[in-house]
């Protein structure tokens, strides 16, 4: 999986036909860890 950060968004590239399936303390971090790149999306953004 390819993680890009442009400006203020972050794009989650997965490899074709890639699926995953997250049980949901997985899908709680995973939400955390997107939450943390946005921010630092947006730090870099303005700095």
């Amino acid at each position: 999986m390819t993680v890009l950060v442009e400006d203020d968004r972050v794009v989650l590239v997965p490899p074709p036909g890639a699926s995953a399936v997250l049980s949901a303390q997985q899908t709680r971090s995973l939400g955390l860890v997107l939450d943390q790149a946005a921010g630092r999306a947006l730090d870099g953004a303005a700095g």
